[in-house]
């Protein structure tokens, strides 16, 4: 982990070494998050809610490297009599490319790990902590962002996860989440 998370500071500095231009800037939205796979059926989705921070690296004109430091809210609900919500808390990691497509118009694309926190089951009278997830998730994630100003934009990004994420044995399922949000460039 402290491997990576050193690998992780190396990009951010040693890309603004060869970068034309560098804008920091902060981010925040809503994520529509469930859970995707063969042992996924009867989900449903449950809104909340990601913050977080980035660092874009012009290469050209048209083209940046973004990595972020995300923190984000995602899980599902299921309705086992009643709604129980499952609550998992990641730190998410995106190395994200972002190409200028048209006028204002910004696709991005890349890997994201996302390094699970904490996770809880709430049916609204109990709340569980869940011990049985894994700590690494790994995701594509993929959208696109339309500056509505000078160093604003508004994005809607999927984040289309990889690995299994549940530490049961067979059990195969994967995050999947919608986010739209709002960015500001400093």
């Amino acid at each position: 982990m402290k491997k990576f998370l050193l690998l992780v500071v190396v990009l951010f500095v040693g890309t603004s070494v060869f970068a034309q231009d560098v804008q920091f800037g902060a981010k925040g939205g809503l994520n529509f998050a469930n859970w995707i796979g063969d042992d996924a059926d009867g989900t449903d989705m449950r809104t909340d809610i990601h913050l977080g921070v980035f660092a874009r690296f012009a290469i050209n004109e048209n083209i940046a490297f973004q990595p972020e430091l995300v923190y984000s809210r995602q899980g599902m609900k299921v309705d086992m009599g009643s709604d129980v919500k499952f609550k998992s808390n990641y730190l998410n990691i995106p190395l994200l490319m972002r190409a200028k497509m048209a006028d204002k118009f910004h696709a991005i694309l890349g890997p994201q790990v996302g390094i699970h926190l904490n996770s809880e089951a709430d049916d609204g009278d109990v709340s569980v902590d869940a011990d049985n997830m894994k700590g690494l998730d790994l995701a594509l994630a993929l959208g696109l962002e339309y500056d509505i100003a000078d160093n604003v934009a508004i994005g809607l990004r999927y984040n289309w996860g990889l690995s299994k994420v549940v530490d049961v044995d067979e059990a195969k399922v994967q995050n999947s989440v919608f986010q739209f949000g709002v960015s500001v460039a400093f």
